[in-house]
């Protein structure tokens, strides 16, 4: 099978959903929810990248990921999409 990045993270998340509360991104475990965050990321980005930190609020998890030196804040509301809002090689 030849699956995109893309195909692996939306099945991951269905699977989450599917397998009930224990595997919930929102459970209030918050060893379980990094977790899942560093894999969601990783599935986005590539293995290459670690979650430094994170926040939720709300339904938006923002995250600060690093990747070789260069760090990045991420943000998404479904931990499938997530969006680039700043970089340190911008600076």
């Amino acid at each position: 099978m030849n699956f995109t990045r893309r195909e692996f993270v939306i099945g991951f998340a269905a699977t989450t959903a599917l397998m009930g509360s224990g595997f919930s991104f929102a459970g209030t475990n918050d060893a379980a929810s990094k977790v899942a965050i560093e894999k969601s990321i990783k599935a986005n980005f590539g293995g290459g990248f670690s979650l430094i930190s994170y926040s939720k609020s709300g339904s938006v998890t923002q995250a600060k990921i690093e990747n070789f030196g260069n760090q990045y804040t991420v943000t998404s509301s479904n931990l499938i999409d997530w969006k680039i809002i700043q970089s340190s090689l911008s600076n």
